[in-house]
């Protein structure tokens, strides 16, 4: 069973009792995320959850029952395990199964990925036999925030910086596959935090990536992320929203710029995406904002 997904297509290997799917794909760090719901015929249905690449599935909805990932088709997962929002790791090509029986659709999250990209991700935090391991209905309320929330991003008509996405993906890997429980450390040096901010200022109008960032300071991406916010106490993603809606303020203001000038300079898509995000973080638009402050310059 194939599913559209703009100019690509994605598969349901070896599908039995699958009535429809659909599904968004979206690339972060160098990993495919697909926010996938499929509907059954009554009755047992499964599928195959490998795939050519690693693949991480967070199950977000059941509807109407209960599915399962089964190493044996005809053997039952443990009932300790049988909770909601389960999530299964399979290593590239080794056959799991998705089951369930008289179920009508399940809402998942499916990560693909390589080593490679979880290398970059993660650097010398990859727990590699974690890595190299299939684990079947494990539990983490972490993974499963970071799951709804991508799910949310693969749906948005106008998705958010790519910052967001690629911080939310890093979070949730370093959650499944870190070496060892996180611990709060320090943060970057002096030296690292003013490259990167500096490059973060410079290029407020381009789409940077979180691979980019970390590898200005010879960091993993999970490192980065990590050390970056214990330095300033915010995430990559939410400074540099900050540092765009500041700009976008200036050249409102002082330099009298329109909106659809101020969007362009500051990273955004479009006019309308840039509107709706600055008031979602200031609570005026862009219009409102200047008149205000115009008004009260005067007074």
């Amino acid at each position: 069973m194939q599913v559209s997904e703009g100019s690509e297509t994605f598969e349901f290997r070896s599908p039995h009792g699958m009535k429809a799917a659909h599904g968004r794909l979206r690339s972060f760090a160098d990993v495919a995320v697909r926010h996938l719901q499929h509907f059954n015929y009554p009755g047992r249905a499964w599928h195959d959850l490998s795939g050519p690449h690693n693949t991480l599935t967070v199950v977000l909805a059941e509807i109407h029952g209960r599915c399962e990932a089964r190493a044996n088709l005809h053997c039952p997962a443990p009932l300790d395990r049988q909770r909601p929002n389960h999530i299964t790791f399979v290593p590239a090509e080794m056959r799991i199964w998705g089951y369930s029986d008289n179920m009508e659709s399940v809402r998942e999250l499916r990560l693909s990925f390589d080593r490679n990209a979880l290398g970059n991700c993660l650097g010398p935090d990859l727990d590699r036999r974690k890595a190299a391991t299939p684990e079947l209905m494990f539990h983490d309320k972490r993974v499963v925030e970071c799951a709804r929330l991508l799910a949310a991003e693969c749906d948005a008509s106008n998705p958010s910086a790519r910052l967001y996405g690629e911080g939310l993906t890093v979070a949730l890997l370093s959650a499944c596959f870190h070496r060892q429980p996180e611990k709060k450390g320090s943060g970057l040096s002096a030296a690292q935090l003013h490259l990167v901010l500096d490059f973060i200022h410079e290029h407020l109008d381009a789409s940077v990536s979180l691979f980019e960032l970390a590898r200005l300071v010879d960091l993993s991406s999970s490192q980065f992320a990590r050390m970056f916010k214990a330095s300033t106490g915010i995430t990559p993603h939410r400074y540099q929203l900050n540092t765009r809606i500041e700009k976008a303020q200036d050249l409102l203001l002082n330099k009298g710029e329109s909106p659809s000038m101020v969007a362009a300079a500051t990273g955004f898509v479009d006019q309308s995406h840039f509107t709706r995000t600055f008031r979602k973080v200031t609570g005026t638009t862009p219009h409102e904002w200047r008149q205000n402050r115009t008004s009260w310059r005067m007074g």
